[in-house]
């Protein structure tokens, strides 16, 4: 008997993966699998809910999927349900990116809440993939496939920026289910995309203009920003800026990483505590943008020799430089441990002073804070 265009419609809209394990609709835009309950202990400070077969994570996982991680990265791509964007610290992305997810059952009715706070939305960033889009957890500890704090390699996360400390204890399994019993789960997708990327432009006296334009845009979606602070731009209007994007900064605007040759906005909001050399939990270089054009860069070392103090003393070395490429080369030296560095300078020093410095070093310092000179 032929097969006609309905029933092979139906089929590719329904297909059944080859291990009968997980299932995909395209239509609906749906992924169903099944998992095995580890019956972790109702105790048990969950920091996943699904982790794939042989995970060292199970421990702390509710369910093991009886499918691999890269069979249920397939059926959500055939599903047609798009890769979002993992977190990545080293680029300052705190915030995951995804498609809105519904769970059946629901999260609600698996996990049990322990603060008393809203749980964010369940979405969809496809986690960390190698460079044929192989998802990391299937070859990698700890085999996420629903972390519930934000692990790179998960491919579903919560909507929000929660490391593994924020969310230690807060999620505790809600009800108990015998040790080896499968059950069967369906996350959907309702065919929106959900959030819009924006690059935000920040130029010298448009700074305000740019934020109502930005607010204005959060009104309708969800959005992941990128700012650009423009090289002509002052350090005091930057750090005015970047106190504005760290009001907003939040699952509906999430101001994710920096442009190439930038720095992540927060550098320009350091903790005024570190202006006191022994208020600082490290001592990384210093780097002073004289008015002359020229630099100094301060080494300032740990002395630990005095047995009966509780505080070292701290050995402070000043190195004039002349140079832009002298004084990188320093702060490259004296960097240390630390991966970063403290950069002090008149608030009208224009950022593009900044960006040619950073240009200079290498990429050993990851961590930058821009103080302006008093």
């Amino acid at each position: 008997m032929r097969m006609t265009a309905a029933i092979a419609a139906a089929l590719a809209a329904s297909a059944l993966l080859a291990d009968g394990k997980v299932s995909f609709d395209a239509e609906k835009h749906s992924v169903t699998f099944t998992a095995t309950s580890t019956d972790c202990g109702m105790d048990t400070q969950l920091e996943f809910l699904f982790v794939g077969p042989g995970s060292d994570h199970d421990y702390e996982s509710m369910f093991v999927t009886d499918s691999s991680v890269t069979e249920i990265a397939e059926a959500f791509r055939k599903a047609g349900i798009p890769v979002g964007r993992d977190i990545d610290e080293k680029g300052c992305r705190f915030w995951p990116v995804g498609c809105q997810l519904r769970m059946e059952p629901s999260f609600a009715s698996m996990v049990k809440e322990m603060r008393g706070a809203a749980v964010p939305p369940i979405i969809f960033t496809g986690g960390l993939r190698d460079a044929k889009g192989v998802p990391e957890a299937e070859t990698n500890m700890p085999a996420a496939v629903f972390a519930l704090y934000n692990c790179r390699q998960s491919l579903i996360q919560l909507d929000d920026a929660l490391d593994q400390s924020a969310t230690y204890g807060r999620f505790q399994p809600g009800v108990k289910i015998p040790k080896g019993d499968k059950r069967t789960f369906t996350f959907s997708w309702n065919g929106e995309q959900g959030w819009e990327s924006v690059d935000l432009a920040l130029e010298s006296g448009k700074i305000g203009e740019a934020l109502v334009s930005l607010k204005k845009k959060s009104e309708k979606r969800e959005l992941t920003v990128l700012p650009r602070f423009s090289p002509e731009m002052t350090l005091k209007e930057a750090a005015d800026a970047a106190t504005a994007l760290s009001m907003i900064d939040s699952a509906r605007v999430k101001i994710n990483g920096f442009a190439e040759g930038q720095f992540f906005y927060r550098a320009f909001l350091p903790l005024e505590q570190w202006r006191d050399r022994k208020e600082r939990l490290a001592q990384p270089p210093e780097v002073h943008f004289n008015d002359d054009g020229g630099f100094t860069v301060v080494r300032i070392t740990e002395d630990w020799s005095d047995p009966n103090s509780t505080d070292p003393r701290l050995v402070v070395k000043e190195h004039p430089c002349k140079t832009l490429a002298e004084a990188a080369k320093l702060a490259d030296d004296f960097t240390g441990n630390t991966l970063s560095a403290l950069v002090y300078a008149s608030p009208t020093t224009k950022l593009s002073r900044l960006y040619d410095f950073r240009k200079a070093v290498k990429s050993g310092i990851v961590n930058w804070y821009m103080f302006q000179e008093q």
